[in-house]
């Protein structure tokens, strides 16, 4: 495995461990709160975006402030409670009236319970009471019958919240109307653990038997006599005046749509002032043949909820808003799969992200979690707006989040360490173009180790160069040479070469590494003759200069080496060692010998594929038993005749100089050549 390879498993194996932590909260094994937090604010800001409706099938009366100041403090008479029941009957002939109140004791010293027990008998009243888990049992007032016993309710109740307590209505009142019903939700638990209200239970339990909440009650007055089927996943009711089938949630709740703020300025639902209702001065056309809810808005009742649309929003409106919900069959629910379906969400997304960003790069990695924030947005929208399902998809995006940022923090921390590093060991050997190449994926040549791979390596000289330090003015001298390396250097990076190393005046490249060039040999060769013709376009400017002209041999041979980040613990290169590395040198030092401008090895012929050359000559090489096969690239073999000093193109004026330059010395400095070609030191 690769050092790329490692890194990608690693990166992988955290990504992937990013999505078993958000699994772990989907599935309920191990629940982040703060997750929970955003998928209610999720849920929460959908609801505030609905605008209110006008709804004329439910009106309200407001126990209001007005009210309370015009008809004394509450709790009223009895008496007075059933001159109001008795004005909406009689005058306004509504299909049911609930009371979103509870008259929990008797009143003292009167004969108001039995006038209001009067006024509720026979008519379609429903009153509310409530039942608790959290009382320690205590129980107070008259239950209703259950909605369910017997047999049918052990099915039911493993799938219900457990009351132990309850508060009633007093027997006189509870036993004259019509049905009753809780109207209290359990907060603190499922999706309203934060006291908000959300939903609200449909159906407990508590002894044995299963009761129905207030707007459940209310729903089958309304649709009159008839049958209600608890499922699974419904909740139906059917009565002459129509049937509701109610999508259930976790525990049997019913999530609750609200639209705008609530309130008598909501919008939403008729509100009429109790005191006016009292006193005649209202329409009553609107409450025929509708549903009526008495309850509460002022402040001092305390009966103003938390919501996801208000923080003061009033229970009877919740009730009016769940049943108004009811009736459209337009309710959302929050399935008790909820979490196993985000689950496989998260799998899906989160395992593939994992496994495919750490092979991108940042802009892909962008890209990539751009593109799975949206479909997971626009799933969780499609399955919102279509489905009518509530589902949590916190722990989804977070894991996408995470796994964009983790593999962007690791590709800006390690791989931009590492291709500052691959620039920094690359970036004076090869051209910008392959640094840049390189540095694209530098994980793999940051770590990248020495290896045995076959190579065209360049030893490039220049002629007369002792002479010239012997002469020239150090500075001078230093210009020169500088001009010359660079010039050297720039040919071989044009021609993807590597430049190892600068030895005096000498210049060593090779070809095939770090970047694969199948065609290495022809690359080396092909700069070789550019170094020759910047050579001949620098001689000329340096004879115009009044400086020596310039003259370089250049050996050329292919074979294996050890190549790589080589050194000590105080100094590394990356360079190139071997046999062949040692032989490209001998052949640069006979072209003085031989008095040509590039020599070739025999290997290098054979590998190159575009290239012709003439044999010119086996010599005998120190250290190897059979004579090296020497050749000359065929494009500049027609000037063999001419000495090594010799550059076409050169004007009258340079060759003259260039002559001067290498007479006699020149011809001393072959013989010396010649002398030690066969024992040319190894490097």
């Amino acid at each position: 495995m690769t050092a790329l390879q490692r890194s990608r498993l690693l990166r992988a194996l955290a990504g992937l461990s990013i999505v078993v932590l958000m699994l772990a909260h989907d599935l309920g094994w191990r629940p982040f709160d703060t997750l929970s937090a955003v998928d209610r604010q999720f849920y929460d800001s959908r609801q505030a975006l609905l605008t209110p409706v006008p709804d004329p099938r439910i009106v309200i009366i407001d126990v209001d402030e007005r009210s309370l100041a015009e008809q004394g403090r509450w709790p009223w008479p009895r008496e007075r409670m059933a001159d109001l029941i008795d004005r909406i009957f009689d005058e306004g002939a509504p299909s049911v009236l609930g009371f979103d109140m509870l008259f929990a004791e008797p009143q003292a010293a009167s004969t108001g319970d039995a006038r209001l027990a009067q006024a509720l008998r026979g008519r379609p009243t429903v009153l509310g009471y409530y039942l608790s888990s959290d009382r320690r049992g205590r129980q107070s007032g008259s239950l209703p019958m259950p909605i369910f016993d017997g047999e049918a309710a052990p099915g039911l109740a493993a799938s219900l919240v457990h009351a132990d307590g309850y508060g009633a209505n007093i027997a006189t009142l509870g036993q004259a109307a019509a049905a009753q019903g809780f109207f209290n939700p359990f907060v603190g638990a499922g999706i309203d653990v934060d006291g908000r209200i959300r939903a609200m239970p449909l159906l407990a339990h508590h002894e044995g038997r299963i009761y129905a909440s207030f707007a459940l009650a209310v729903m089958r007055q309304h649709l009159g006599p008839g049958a209600t089927i608890a499922e699974p996943d419904w909740l139906r009711l059917h009565g002459p005046r129509g049937r509701v089938r109610i999508p259930v949630s976790f525990g049997y709740t019913a999530m609750v749509p609200y639209a705008g703020r609530g309130g008598p300025s909501g919008g939403r639902f008729q509100y009429l002032s109790a005191t006016d209702v009292l006193e005649g001065k209202v329409d009553w056309s609107p409450m025929r043949e509708r549903i009526v809810l008495v309850g509460t808005s002022a402040p001092g009742l305390t009966d103003l909820r938390p919501t996801p649309v208000s923080e003061v929003y009033p229970g009877v409106e919740i009730h009016a808003s769940l049943i108004a919900g009811a009736l459209d069959q337009r309710l959302m629910r929050r399935p008790a799969e909820a979490g196993a379906i985000a689950a496989v969400n998260t799998l899906i997304i989160g395992c593939a992200l994992a496994l495919i960003l750490p092979a991108l790069g940042p802009i892909g990695t962008v890209l990539a979690g751009a593109l799975a924030l949206m479909t997971l947005a626009g799933g969780n929208a499609i399955a919102y707006s279509n489905l009518g399902l509530v589902l949590p998809v916190a722990a989804s995006m977070t894991a996408v989040l995470l796994l964009t940022a983790f593999n962007l923090l690791f590709g800006y921390l390690a791989e931009g360490r590492a291709r500052r590093a691959v620039i920094r060991l690359f970036g004076e050997y090869v051209s910008p173009a392959l640094v840049e190449q390189m540095a694209r994926d530098p994980i793999r040549w940051r770590m990248m180790e020495s290896t045995d791979r076959e190579l065209t390596i360049l030893f490039a000289d220049i002629r007369g160069f002792t002479r010239m330090a012997e002469s020239m003015d150090p500075a001078a001298l230093r210009e020169y040479l500088n001009t010359v390396l660079t010039g050297l250097t720039a040919a071989i990076h044009r021609h993807g070469g590597t430049v190892d190393k600068y030895i005096g005046d000498a210049v060593m490249a090779f070809w095939g590494a770090p970047l694969d060039d199948p065609l290495h040999a022809d690359h080396a060769v092909e700069a070789a003759w550019s170094m020759q013709e910047e050579a001949r376009r620098l001689s000329v400017d340096f004879v115009s200069r009044g400086l020596p002209p310039l003259a370089i041999g250049i050996g050329v041979f292919t074979g294996v080496v050890r190549v790589g980040d080589m050194g000590s613990a105080l100094r590394r290169t990356y360079t190139a060692i071997g046999d062949a590395v040692n032989l490209a040198s001998r052949i640069e030092g006979l072209t003085k010998v031989l008095e040509r401008p590039i020599l070739v090895g025999e290997t290098t012929v054979a590998a190159c594929r575009g290239q012709e050359f003439d044999e010119l000559a086996q010599v005998e090489v120190a250290g190897r038993s059979d004579p090296v096969r020497l050749y000359v690239p065929r494009n500049i073999a027609r000037h063999a005749e001419l000495p090594a000093s010799y550059n076409p193109g050169l004007s009258q004026h340079e060759r003259a100089a260039r002559q001067q330059w290498t007479g006699a010395a020149a011809a001393a400095e072959r013989q010396a050549a010649a002398r030690t070609a066969a024992n040319w030191p190894e490097l």
